[in-house]
């Protein structure tokens, strides 16, 4: 097939998915389908093969296959179906080369056969009844953000206590200060000096140890600097 008939097969494929909504499914879940298992599971896209969904739309578009798996004979319409045509519309030219697709194309195929072949295939989660697209898709969309947060969350403590663990190691025979929101640490490393920077460990659970050991210095500080005054005013005097 030259590169112009695939194209002009690629703008059939997207004309009709914007006027047939079987077509529409079946070419929806076509693409599903070439999804790998695991991606299927996490609603994600993996690996990198060209096939399926790319990884900026899988999580939607995986929520969109999975309720029309749920409700195969519910139509997907209004300001949703346009949004799902314009996330497919770059899935055009991939879809052409679909042979499940061209018949359905050509009307060799009822596309409705496709549906309810990947349904039968594939196992989804099973969706309350009363589950309309639009709030499955909020709902989903909220947990994915919680989810985010909570790795996010997760993320930000190991690099703390990364940072904390890193201090603890070279806190001995440091110079220690006490600024309003962080603790700043100059050491030597490998003849190297550098000041390093931290949050205020008072303000973080379970480091009492550390918080302790920095209390420490700066009360030896202190008083290391009460006697260096002490000195200077009686050489002055």
């Amino acid at each position: 097939m030259t590169t112009k008939t695939q194209l002009q097969l690629r703008d059939r494929v997207f004309n009709k998915m914007k006027n047939d909504n079987l077509f529409l499914d079946a070419c929806l879940l076509m693409l599903f389908e070439q999804q790998t298992l695991d991606e299927r599971q996490i609603k994600n896209s993996v690996y990198r093969n060209a096939i399926g969904f790319n990884r900026p739309d899988a999580y939607m578009l995986s929520d969109y296959s999975i309720w029309k798996l749920n409700f195969p004979d519910k139509s997907i319409n209004g300001k949703l179906k346009t949004r799902l045509i314009n996330k497919l519309e770059k899935y055009a030219l991939q879809l052409s080369s679909y042979g499940e697709v061209t018949a359905a194309l050509d009307g060799l195929k009822d596309p409705t056969s496709i549906v309810t072949r990947v349904k039968n295939e594939i196992d989804v989660d099973k969706l309350d009844p009363t589950t309309s697209l639009d709030n499955y898709l909020n709902f989903k969309k909220v947990e994915r953000e919680v989810e985010q947060r909570k790795r996010a969350k997760k993320k930000r403590e190991e690099e703390w206590r990364e940072k904390l663990r890193l201090t603890h190691d070279i806190i001995k025979g440091t110079i220690i200060e006490i600024e309003p929101k962080a603790i700043k640490i100059k050491t030597t490393l490998e003849d190297v000096e550098m000041d390093l920077w931290f949050p205020k460990f008072s303000i973080i659970e379970g480091y009492n140890e550390e918080f302790n050991i920095l209390q420490e210095f700066m009360i030896k500080k202190r008083m290391l600097s009460s006697k260096r005054e002490d000195a200077l005013r009686e050489i002055e005097n």
